[in-house]
């Protein structure tokens, strides 16, 4: 149920724990750092530190099992919660953190006893409440999801219009239509921009036969640019009824496009057609079906008849055999294996079948059996696309953090798991000095700098360094290959405490194993030594952000809600940090006019400050200098975009598109 999405999930822990010999609220902090930005191995270097040097310390398993389920090792995660809880019965979020790995591993009850048990100690979360959701729907207990669906939205009220669109779907699945019908009914009148709620209410008009109100509704939701392949597949079903073939296989394409596999679009597809005589496409889709599905039988069944039309009458025998074997007592297939035998001259085999299908239809009319599809034979109609439960991807979107019931459909309320809602548009991250890059489509040529390029023929028995804007995770391998060099760097500082670029290089060790309260005191060093260095004022800026990030999240999570715009940086409480991480980006830009990427990077942050006006014209700066960086193009494109200049931002993407980051291409066709 979960990817891979993923899972990229926002972290902002606010530790303190009592110090001993070792600094275990260090090495917390930093293992935190580490889970913001993803680093989940690295951060359980940090939390086995702390386990090692004070096993009793809870939070530290805690943690680590969050690191864990980041990187589904849910086994390994449930150990670390179990002994959390063994050590400190009275932690809400390590219940519900558990529960959530039951719900993962498949023991549901299990992850509704503790998901209930998470909400007796903190009754009115509503991260707890949705985890409990899940285990609900995945136990079919719809009578209690909607009890607690309920709760969730008198307590929130019109903030969740996706809990309310939830109750709809659980009230059709309890067979209350016409309550199913108001619910949605109300959100369409509340939420008019939510392609969902449009999509909800058209199913049920749908499914309530009203073909025409249902048309309408899906009209609406995919106007509003929806990515569900439901909407598609059911506006088809409407088409087909409609006897407009070419729109319905219009349809049942792009449901394709976004869902490759999708079975109902697969063979919904397969049956118009086959209609309309297209039998090599038909039997195309069904091949597919049935190698991702060799236990849809209706695709085999299928399957066999145009196998038929074509002559390949071994083939049908083969599928219709398999369907014999699942459906004893489904007399068609016999009839249509008979033809087949019959065909190739195996009269004994043909005349067997035939008798069978006439026994089994005369059993069928003495019991006096209707036609009603029944457990008996596969249901070979064109299918409806049921609503699926949005609740388990909502689940998906775990928060490490005790969140004191706040609303989790805000804006960017989880870091990096949008996969499930509006398609996020974010800018290209800042440039980092690192060792490592990932291969782009973007030329390497075009993130030349003359001071990166002297240090690194200065220094070529040290680490190679790159600008990046894409950071790569560390294995263990690596992590201990950092630690490492830390400590023989720090044995060359002990030796000779004057050298500048001990300092840079240890800092840049630090920063890669986020540790940054030292990388900052390191490049602040350097600085000391060597006041005309672009590259440490530029690197220190650029950790300054990255504590500041971390910050700001725990700030938010403090003060009781969720992270929301950028706006959120300018609080007075942060103004200082942010204006020395823009005065270390203009001294670098004082002492190296040409570092194209200190103008990039202090632009991202005026963005994020909403001063789009400044960004643009550091942005312009920085292609003025370099006239291929495309990041350079996409971030201004973007930002136009905020403005409203959206004829410049798209022919901004288009150059970065044309340069290489060819996602920009993707976004100028939502545009359109």
């Amino acid at each position: 149920m979960m990817k891979k999405t993923i899972l990229s999930l926002f972290v902002a822990v606010n530790i303190t724990l009592v110090c001993g010999q070792v600094n275990t609220e260090h090495l917390m902090r930093v293992g935190n750092n580490a889970m913001y930005f993803n680093d989940y191995v690295l951060a359980i270097q940090y939390f086995n530190k702390v386990i090692n040097a004070k096993p009793y310390i809870e939070q530290a398993y805690m943690y680590r099992a969050f690191a864990k389920i980041s990187l589904e090792d849910y086994n390994g995660a449930l150990d670390d919660l179990n002994r959390t809880i063994e050590k400190n019965q009275f932690i809400p979020h390590a219940y519900y953190a558990r529960g959530y790995v039951y719900n993962r591993l498949g023991e549901y009850a299990k992850a509704e006893s503790d998901f209930s048990k998470a909400l007796e100690l903190s009754p009115e979360n509503t991260s707890y409440l949705i985890g409990r959701l899940e285990a609900y729907d995945l136990q079919k207990k719809y009578t209690e999801e909607l009890a607690d669906i309920d709760f969730i939205l008198r307590k929130n009220g019109s903030k969740e219009p996706q809990i309310a669109i939830e109750k709809g779907r659980v009230q059709l699945l309890l067979g209350d239509t016409v309550a199913a019908f108001r619910t949605m009914d109300s959100v369409v009148g509340r939420h008019s921009y939510l392609a969902a709620a449009w999509g909800g209410r058209a199913l049920i008009n749908m499914l309530m036969e009203k073909n025409d109100s249902a048309l309408a509704d899906y009209n609406v939701a995919i106007s509003l640019r929806t990515d569900n392949a439901e909407h598609y597949i059911n506006r088809a079903n409407l088409f087909y009824k409609k006897h407009n073939y070419r729109a319905a296989l219009e349809d049942l394409g792009k449901a394709l496009e976004l869902s490759h596999n999708n079975k109902t679009a697969l063979f919904n597809r397969s049956l118009i057609t086959f209609e309309i005589g297209d039998y090599n496409k038909a039997l195309a889709d069904l091949n597919q079906l049935v190698k991702i599905d060799g236990g849809m039988y209706e695709a085999r069944y299928q399957r066999a008849i145009i196998s038929q039309k074509l002559g390949r009458h071994r083939e049908a025998i083969a599928d219709l055999s398999k369907i014999i074997e699942r459906y004893p007592n489904f007399a068609p297939a016999y009839s249509l294996r008979a033809e087949s035998y019959n065909k190739l001259q195996n009269n004994k085999a043909s005349y067997r079948d035939m008798q069978t299908a006439i026994q089994i239809e005369s059993k069928r009319r003495q019991h006096k059996k209707t036609s009603a599809k029944d457990d008996d034979e596969p249901n070979n109609e064109a299918k409806i696309a049921n609503s699926e439960s949005g609740v388990s991807d909502w689940a998906k979107l775990f928060e490490m953090t005790e969140d004191k019931g706040d609303d989790k459909f805000g804006k960017n309320s989880v870091r990096g798991n949008i996969q499930n809602r509006q398609v996020d548009v974010k800018p290209q991250d800042n440039f980092v000095l690192s060792p490592y890059r990932i291969n782009k489509n973007v030329e390497p040529e075009h993130y030349f700098s003359a001071q990166l390029n002297k240090l690194n023929d200065l220094h070529k028995n040290d680490m190679r360094l790159y600008f990046v804007c894409s950071e790569i995770p560390l294995t263990d391998a690596l992590v201990a290959y950092h630690f490492k060099n830390i400590d023989l760097i720090s044995e060359k500082i002990a030796a000779d405490k004057d050298n500048y670029y001990n300092y840079l290089y240890r800092a840049i060790n630090y920063t890669l194993v986020q540790d940054f309260d030292n990388a900052v005191n390191d490049f602040s060093e350097a600085i000391k030594l060597d006041g005309g260095s672009a590259l440490a004022y530029m690197c220190r800026a650029e950790v300054r952000r990255k504590k500041l990030e971390v910050a700001i999240s725990s700030e938010a999570d403090n003060t009781k809600s969720v992270v929301k715009e950028p706006v959120e940086a300018t609080d007075k409480k942060f103004s200082h940090d942010f204006e020395l991480l823009i005065r270390d980006y203009d001294t670098a830009i004082g002492i190296d006019p040409e570092l194209f990427f200190a103008y990039y990077n202090k632009a991202n942050i005026m963005s994020r400050l909403q001063d789009y006006n400044a960004a643009i014209a550091l942005y312009t700066q920085a292609i003025g200098i370099n006239k291929k960086f495309a990041e350079a193009y996409y971030n201004r494109g973007l930002t136009y975009i905020y403005l409203g200049e959206t004829q410049k931002g798209v022919a901004d993407l288009s150059k970065a598109g044309e340069l290489g980051l060819y996602e920009a291409y993707n976004l100028i066709k939502k545009l359109r």
